[in-house]
């Protein structure tokens, strides 16, 4: 079988890597072939509607903004519109809730006024007017398209087994196939942890467990509802139901699935049906369990020594906002001729 050659292998046809492969495309910086160990590009783990939050903190700032232009002007030049509906999100107020930008808070009588199924508990919320929801099947396809057209090449059943870094690229085995890829770009989710891990490359992330609860709520309630501390988040998925998302830094030994929270979830909704009655008779019509890379303070990709592999890095819940700016950062910054270390400290 002919080895494959190109000047840029995206491993992972999830958000990020479709965004990596977009942007080289975009940049004319030769050739793209985009792997993925599924048929298709990956469609995101609830078939629905999903927020767009964003992380707070001066060092985000300019990657948020930069993220908001490249949804708000897709439709522009992919030709595809990924349905971006701003919609607003209600932050839960507490002792240590960092205030959105805009700063708008809202007293309790004044959520329970805007949205009928919530009550009057005396909780008091941050508005966030920029929260915005999409459709991640709409994303994914409007980037494959633009990838096709301009030239990508997308291989579908390929996973990637092994790789090692020369002066002449990046020497890879993808299942049957062997190849050299001028820069190999690695956007495989929790499993870009375990390569970095091999390839000995300093970092500070770690994998997380998200449990996701199908739930049929009234429509009464705010698009998006985010509890800070909590790490969960309530959502219309826009086919009339509700998903509860709850982060947990515990994950499951290497190998094993990741489990479902529901200790934690039933804990939850006790603290909070006073506040939402809908949680006391609500029915859980589905529940399941994902991995996903933490978030950070600031943003971070991680480059190899020699600068030809690249992790665009994540930021947990706030990713699917962020995908488009990581990636864009990501890529210019190996254009750029950006270099990383290995892992030498042995106290990290």
């Amino acid at each position: 079988m002919k080895s494959l050659l190109c000047d840029h292998l995206v491993v992972g046809a999830g958000s990020t890597g479709l965004a990596v492969a977009d942007h080289l495309l975009r940049r004319g910086t030769g050739s793209v072939i985009l792997i993925d160990a599924l048929d298709s590009p990956q469609e995101g783990p609830t078939g629905g509607r999903i927020p767009l939050l964003a992380p707070r903190g001066v060092a985000w700032a300019p990657i948020v903004e930069r993220a908001r232009e490249l949804y708000e002007g897709w439709t522009d030049w992919i030709e595809i519109d990924p349905e971006l509906r701003r919609c607003g999100a209600l932050l839960p107020v507490s002792p240590s809730s960092t205030p959105p930008t805009a700063q708008t808070l809202l007293d309790a009588p004044d959520s329970s006024r805007r949205w009928s199924s919530l009550q009057d508990t005396g909780l008091r919320c941050f508005h966030e007017p920029e929260a915005a929801t999409v459709d991640p099947v709409a994303v994914a396809s409007a980037l494959m398209w633009r990838i096709r057209k301009v030239g990508g090449h997308f291989l579908p059943r390929s996973s990637l087994t092994s790789m090692e870094e020369k002066s002449d690229g990046v020497h890879f085995c993808a299942g049957v196939r062997t190849g050299t890829a001028g820069s190999i770009y690695i956007c495989t989710g929790t499993d870009s942890l375990r390569w970095l891990d091999r390839l000995g490359l300093r970092h500070h992330y770690h994998a997380e467990t998200v449990s996701r609860f199908t739930l049929e709520l009234d429509d009464e309630l705010p698009p998006i509802i985010y509890w800070q501390d909590e790490r969960a988040m309530l959502f219309e998925r826009g086919d009339g139901y509700h998903e509860l998302l709850m982060i947990s830094d515990v994950v499951a030994e290497h190998g094993d699935a990741p489990s479902v929270d529901w200790d934690r979830y039933a804990s939850f909704r006790e603290v909070w049906r006073q506040w939402i009655p809908l949680f006391e008779d609500s029915q859980t019509l589905n529940a399941m369990a994902s991995n996903q890379v933490s978030r950070l303070d600031r943003p971070d990709p991680l480059i190899s020594a020699g600068g030809r592999i690249v992790f665009p890095g994540a930021c947990g819940e706030f990713s699917q906002l962020l995908f488009p700016a990581l990636a864009e950062m990501s890529v210019e910054g190996q254009l750029a001729g950006n270099v990383g270390g290995l892992l030498e400290d042995p106290s990290r």
